[in-house]
């Protein structure tokens, strides 16, 4: 791409992006970087030291975030599995694409639609390599596999965790799942992932490692087994973390570190788990089924030690790393993600793109609106989805009156003290902004994929 057409502004739809006067930089030098996305699956936003957590060791992620930015207000667009990775590959909230209903089961007919623009589609389009392991959870049929959407090669479970799932290479079934060891899994996908880092090294590179960890059924590595002071759970976590001091010292032995954009993030929040000061948990729209950790390390780009608090979102990662990767994006699909390169930048003035974020159920309704500190539910969240949420996950008593309650997340993040009868006119405005956008992305959404 010369510089003439990288000067261009990309159009999507309603949105525009203009890139920053550095990706124009960076595109001239030849510099664009590498990236890896590292997404768990169900980790809860203090499960990481650097976030806070008192009894699981993260060393690796705690120096990802010394060593670049950690984001407060970091929230993926649903609280389950399938919505939140169809966000992240297409940039839309995940009604926009018709996957916003649950999750897709095993042997299901339904997937994200190939006619659909994905980050791997946009990479691959700009000369990148694009590989994709671990869980993928957006159609197990063939028809909708990572390869049908920008990725050059997979390895990994296209469905569920709750053992449902075979092992693929490519399009290959390689071992039924009675056959694959969870224990060895995370191992099994780091293997992976520094393999594919040592044969793309002398090209940029997308990969995409979506670890099942710690998503039940909880299995640990014999090496991280009966380590952690959480038990189970923090083992596998503290696998995780070792699986990303392996990534990161593949990418040290190539001399690839400090052209290599490593994000670290989860899908939603914890299963099962408490998450406080954050009220409830995996498949509810109080703030711990949706606010999660996320990490993100690029030396020489972004600064050592930064805390974002600005609002950023699963979906602006598609315009952000199309951008850096000079990867213009196509007018006819509308998104609703953002440009965060200056963000991840740290530049001093910068702003959350969104006016406002909607919270989605897994029954696909619209539960809750937040604009700036502001949280209004409108329908009562679930306060459990799968098994049983210790009691410390629920910190909050929902109010004696039924829906809206609005809450100060600024001063209450653990969303205790209703104030919605204090600010009817806020209460009013936000109902009714929130019914209007959803009106109108329903009318907007285009269909997933059928076989």
């Amino acid at each position: 791409m010369n510089r003439n057409e990288f000067l261009k502004t990309i159009t999507l739809g309603a949105a525009c992006f203009s890139l920053s006067k550095d990706d124009l930089a960076a595109a001239d030098n030849g510099a664009r970087p590498n990236i890896i996305f590292i997404l768990t699956d169900d980790l809860g936003r203090t499960d990481l030291g650097c976030y806070g957590s008192p009894n699981i060791k993260t060393p690796h992620l705690d120096r990802m975030a010394r060593e670049g930015m950690r984001f407060t207000d970091y929230y993926c667009p649903a609280g389950v599995c399938t919505p939140t990775r169809a966000a992240l590959m297409t940039g839309c909230y995940p009604k926009r694409v018709s996957l916003h209903v649950a999750v897709l089961p095993p042997q299901g007919r339904t997937g994200l639609n190939t006619r659909e623009v994905t980050i791997a589609g946009l990479l691959k389009g700009s000369g990148y390599a694009t590989g994709c392991i671990g869980k993928w959870h957006l159609g197990t049929e063939t028809a909708f596999f990572p390869t049908r959407h920008g990725f050059d090669s997979y390895f990994g479970m296209p469905g569920p965790n709750h053992g449902a799932s075979d092992l693929y290479r490519d399009e290959e079934r390689i071992a039924l799942n009675k056959e694959v060891s969870y224990d060895t899994l995370t191992q099994r996908y780091t293997e992976e992932a520094v393999q594919f880092i040592a044969n793309n090294k002398d090209r940029p590179f997308f990969l995409y490692l979506a670890h099942n960890a710690p998503h039940i059924p909880l299995f640990a590595g014999a090496a991280y087994r009966g380590k952690s002071a959480r038990g189970l759970y923090g083992d596998m976590i503290e696998e995780i973390d070792g699986s990303c001091g392996a990534v990161l010292a593949a990418l040290k032995e190539h001399d690839l570190d400090r052209n290599t954009l490593v994000i670290f993030t989860s899908d939603n929040g914890p299963a099962n788990q408490a998450a406080p000061p954050l009220h409830g948990g995996k498949g509810s729209s109080w703030e711990a089924g949706f606010r999660v950790p996320c990490i993100a390390r690029w030396p020489g780009q972004i600064p050592a030690g930064r805390i974002c608090n600005k609002l950023v979102t699963t979906m602006d990662f598609l315009p952000t790393l199309a951008a850096l990767g000079g990867a213009p994006l196509p007018a006819n699909n509308r998104i609703d993600g953002h440009n965060i390169a200056s963000l991840l930048r740290g530049r001093r003035g910068g702003h959350t793109p969104y006016k406002a974020f909607y919270y989605y159920g897994r029954d696909g309704k619209m539960y809750a609106v937040r604009e700036g500190k502001w949280k209004l539910h409108l329908l009562a969240p679930s306060e459990q989805w799968f098994g049983k949420l210790p009691k410390e996950a629920l910190l909050a008593t929902k109010p004696a009156t039924p829906p809206p309650w609005l809450y100060d997340l600024q001063a209450d993040i653990g969303e205790t003290n209703n104030l919605a009868g204090k600010y009817p006119k806020l209460v009013s405005r936000l109902r009714t902004q929130a019914e209007a956008f959803d009106r109108q992305l329903e009318a907007e959404k285009r269909p997933a994929g059928v076989i």
